[in-house]
């Protein structure tokens, strides 16, 4: 920590339930802290940010002599302002602001085909036991092939799996900008996804249908429908 600044103004930054980001904040003076959505935890009741876990006055008392200042709780507290894709739906943090991604007015209105699209996930985190994992990839390939699904997107995070009989997309774009390109060419297309941010920032084009995709191999923050109006399909 000694080669960063020691005061900054405003501090921006995603999981506020992360220890280290507990500690860099320590380490620092601030007037200001500013967040930002990762994902979709900030809206989602079953995911890890929502889980309230007790730590004893001794433990504070430990870690704040270690120089540990903050915690979940306080800095929720001191949040001033969070940055969300999703203004409508209720946040972990009240104090919010919406943005917008996409502005569907700006796509195309002619009819050049049409896909569908599975979005991967990072399935190690997905899965109630890592165990079923080559299982769980088994049962997306029938999936694959029963949906006739066309390409297949994978999450940055989880890019060496490939399956058959589908375009496996490479590339660095993020998903989002692959999609629109699609949707620049005059593309109708069907989405499939896990509980997937991509699938909720793009939800306002008219020529995208979205599928939630669930599975008793999931956990139930992937399972947990986040009230969107999505079909569910089962895997």
């Amino acid at each position: 920590m000694e080669s960063y600044a020691k005061e900054y103004h405003t501090v921006f930054f995603a999981n506020f339930h992360v220890p280290l980001i507990h500690h860099i904040l320590s380490c620092i003076s601030f007037s200001e802290i500013n967040t930002f959505h990762d994902g979709t935890n900030n809206i989602n009741q079953k995911s890890i940010m929502y889980e309230n876990k007790n730590i004893s006055a001794t433990s504070k008392l430990i870690r704040k002599l270690m120089g540990r200042k903050y915690h979940k709780d306080e800095i929720l507290k001191l949040d001033a302002k969070h940055y969300t894709l999703f203004p409508n739906r209720t946040n972990i943090i009240e104090k919010t602001e919406g943005i917008i991604l996409v502005h569907h007015n700006g796509l195309p209105d002619t009819n050049n085909g049409f896909k569908k699209v599975l979005l991967g996930t990072v399935y190690t985190d997905a899965l109630k036991n890592k165990e079923d994992e080559c299982v769980f990839l088994q049962h997306l390939q029938r999936f694959i092939k029963k949906e006739a699904v066309d390409i297949y997107i994978p999450h940055p995070r989880y890019d060496s799996h490939q399956f058959n009989g589908v375009l496996n997309v490479n590339s660095e774009m993020i998903a989002e900008d692959i999609i629109l390109e699609y949707l620049e060419q005059g593309m109708s297309l069907e989405i499939y996804g896990f509980n997937s941010t991509v699938q909720y920032n793009l939800n306002n084009i008219s020529t995208i249908k979205n599928y939630k995709i669930t599975s008793p191999f999931l956990k139930d923050s992937f399972n947990h429908g986040l009230g969107f109006d999505f079909n569910q399909v089962s895997v």
